[in-house]
C-alpha cells in the first residue's frame, strides 16, 4: 500500500500537480461597478468596498497552465450598491431581490494562463440562480491587482428589468460588471 502511495505522489509531481493553501483578503481600495442602460439614459452602481474585508481561505491546485480553486468565493452584499442617478438604487435592490437573497456569490473555479492572457472560469449566483462564465482578466503581479469586465443578462437569473412610467422607461437586460480588485496575501 505504501508503494502505491509513493507511485501516486510521483505521478502527481511528474504531471505538474501542486497544491497550495493560502488566505486572501480583498483590499478596501478595490472597486466593483455595475453599468447598465435604459432606453432613456445610462447608470452606474458602485459597490461599497468596505464590505469586502473578509479573509478567504483558498486552496489552489496547479496543473501546467491551469489552476483550480477551492474556497475562492466572495459574497457581495446585494444592498451594498449605490447608484447614479440615486433613484436607480432602490430599483437595483428590488431587481436583485436583495431582501430575500442578501448576497451575490462569485466563485473562482479555474484560472487558465496562456502566455500573457488569463482566462477566469467563474460561477455567479444571483437571486438563488447560478451561471458559469469564462472571462479574460488582467493580473498585475507587482500590486496583486486583478481587473476585468463581466457581461451578464439578468434574465439568465430569472430577474426582470425594471420598468417605470407605465413602461415608457425600460432598463436593458444586459449589464456589465467592472471589477478592479486588489488582493492581499
Amino acid at each position: 500500500m505504501r508503494s502505491f502511495s509513493i507511485i501516486l505522489l510521483v505521478l502527481f509531481v511528474s504531471f505538474g500537480f501542486t497544491k497550495l493553501k493560502t488566505k486572501v483578503k480583498i483590499s478596501p481600495k478595490s472597486e466593483v461597478i455595475i453599468k447598465g442602460k435604459s432606453n432613456v439614459n445610462s447608470f452606474q452602481c458602485k459597490y461599497d468596498s468596505s464590505f469586502l474585508n473578509n479573509e478567504i481561505a483558498v486552496t489552489s491546485f496547479q496543473n501546467n497552465n491551469k489552476t483550480s480553486f477551492e474556497g475562492a468565493k466572495i459574497a457581495i452584499k446585494s444592498k451594498g450598491f449605490e447608484c447614479a442617478p440615486k433613484m436607480i438604487t432602490k430599483d437595483l435592490k428590488t431587481t436583485l431581490k436583495a431582501t430575500e437573497y442578501p448576497t451575490i456569490d462569485i466563485e473562482l473555479n479555474e484560472l487558465v494562463i496562456n502566455k500573457t492572457d488569463y482566462i477566469a472560469n467563474i460561477t455567479v449566483q444571483i437571486a438563488g440562480k447560478s451561471k458559469q462564465y469564462s472571462l479574460q482578466v488582467v493580473f498585475n503581479p507587482k500590486n496583486y491587482n486583478v481587473s476585468g469586465q463581466l457581461k451578464i443578462n439578468i434574465k439568465d437569473f430569472d430577474l426582470k428589468p425594471p420598468k417605470k412610467m407605465l413602461g415608457l422607461v425600460e432598463v436593458n437586460e444586459n449589464v456589465v460588471i467592472d471589477f478592479n480588485l486588489y488582493l492581499q496575501y
